[in-house]
């Protein structure tokens, strides 16, 4: 069933076509472009292109870096993470130039997506909480946060730290119930289902599935209804339904395969072929164990292609076939370990940069400290100075009593007036001469 908002995108965008290109037209270009990405990315990308080489004609530079936004959202579900990454950058570059922090958040999100994509989860967490700093920064709208939390709960997912996972999901639930952005809320119910069954809550999983898959199906989502087929498929075979799996999972690749997903092809041919494994259909399992594994190794989808090499090893021990089941096996311990390597490898690049980051904080407050000292002795120097001129020039002095006249004519000590303009302080004692003056020889040779 087409999506009203599609449906009167398209014909609005029929209308503009009538005219001269302009800010309108690339507007809806760019809607459109993102409201059919996860139904028909093909279509979205040539609506994407589109904006990119009307915008640059027209100089209109925040839509230019929404459209590399959104093609680094389409090529990254179809599994080319260079692409992605390439028009996230591109898109980050214009939206900070720009100074625009809407622009610069999504960038943030997406490029947060790449890296959770590839498993590298320290990193996706990096970029979706400076994604959040901003969007709070500039007071985004309740669904962008809820975004957020969204994506943080999948991190955390991914990393099992499941109550902090239900924790952001719930507060994401809660603004999308409340505003009633119901493709946002199919994504939290999605999550919700595949929190409770890692927590082996499984009928509360299903029915959390059911929710997304109802809502995603109503409203055209041919990606999400197909992770969220995948994800009741995994329910089912757990509960030993291997029949009700297979439905799922088959109707699930067919979706992948009509959108050209190829990260979900690769997982959901994995998982059909361990299902064929376990029903006795080997040459079936073989042929789709492989197509799985031959993407995920052009992909560089370790965590993935670990799945496949474990399906596959099963196939042939299930087979019989105890000398390929050794081979595969062998190279399933290798991807491991490279796997396993590649996230101490992230780890450690992680540890260097929070080192350097920390290192140059402590650099800068010594600097500031230093500016503060340096200042404080300034300022006494000026001081300083601005004593010393008052004691510049010529004094006026009684040629007699030796007392100094001030600039209000009046007539002072010679001790009370330098006292008054500077730091000074007298204390009284008499010179030889004077001595001798007052006392005589006698008492000063005494002294």
């Amino acid at each position: 069933m087409p999506n009203k908002e599609i449906v009167a995108l398209e014909k609005e965008l029929e209308e503009l076509r009538l005219l001269p290109p302009g800010s309108e037209l690339v507007s809806v270009l760019n809607k459109l472009a993102f409201a059919v990405m996860h139904s028909d990315p093909r279509t979205a990308e040539a609506y994407a292109v589109e904006v990119l080489d009307i915008s640059a004609e027209l100089e209109l530079f925040v839509e230019q870096a929404k459209s590399y936004t959104t093609l680094g959202t389409i090529y990254l579900e179809a599994g080319n993470f260079t692409e992605a990454m390439s028009y996230c950058r591109k898109s980050m570059e214009i939206s900070e130039k720009l100074g625009d922090m809407d622009g610069t958040a999504s960038a943030h999100a997406t490029i947060a997506n790449v890296y959770w994509a590839q498993g590298m989860i320290d990193k996706a967490l990096e970029h979706i909480h400076e994604s959040l700093r901003l969007k709070q920064k500039y007071g985004a709208g309740k669904d962008e946060i809820a975004s957020c939390y969204l994506n943080i709960g999948a991190c955390y997912s991914s990393l099992n730290r499941l109550d902090l996972a239900l924790s952001s999901f719930e507060y994401a639930m809660e603004i999308c119930e409340e505003s009633g952005n119901r493709q946002q809320l199919a994504y939290v119910y999605h999550n919700i289902g595949s929190v409770c069954g890692k927590k082996e809550e499984l009928e509360k999983a299903r029915k959390y599935f059911q929710k997304a898959l109802d809502i995603r199906e109503d409203a055209g989502d041919k990606k999400g209804t197909a992770s969220t087929l995948g994800n009741l498929g995994n329910l089912h075979e757990t509960l030993g339904d291997n029949e009700s799996a297979l439905g799922f999972f088959l109707r699930s690749l067919e979706l992948y395969e009509e959108i050209g997903n190829r990260r979900g092809i690769a997982n959901t041919c994995a998982c059909i072929g361990g299902i064929y494994t376990f029903m006795g259909r080997f040459d079936e399992a073989e042929e789709l164990i492989s197509r799985g594994l031959s993407i995920t190794r052009k992909l560089s989808m370790k965590d993935w292609e670990i799945l496949c090499l474990e399906k596959i090893t099963d196939l042939y021990k299930a087979k019989g076939d105890l000398q390929k089941a050794l081979q595969h096996s062998l190279e399933l311990n290798t991807c491991v370990e490279e796997h396993l390597n590649e996230k101490s490898m992230e780890k450690i690049a992680g540890l260097q940069v929070q080192f350097e980051t920390e290192n140059k904080e402590k650099e800068a407050e010594i600097y500031r400290l230093k500016n503060v000292e340096l200042s404080r002795m300034n300022d006494q120097l000026r001081n300083a100075l601005a004593d010393v001129k008052k004691l510049q020039g010529l004094l006026p002095i009684c040629a007699s009593c030796k007392k100094v006249r001030d600039d209000d004519g009046y007539w002072q000590q010679i001790e009370s007036y330098i006292s008054d303009h500077s730091d000074a302080e007298f204390s009284h004692g008499l010179c030889p001469e004077c001595i001798i003056k007052l006392y005589g020889k006698e008492y000063a040779q005494e002294q």
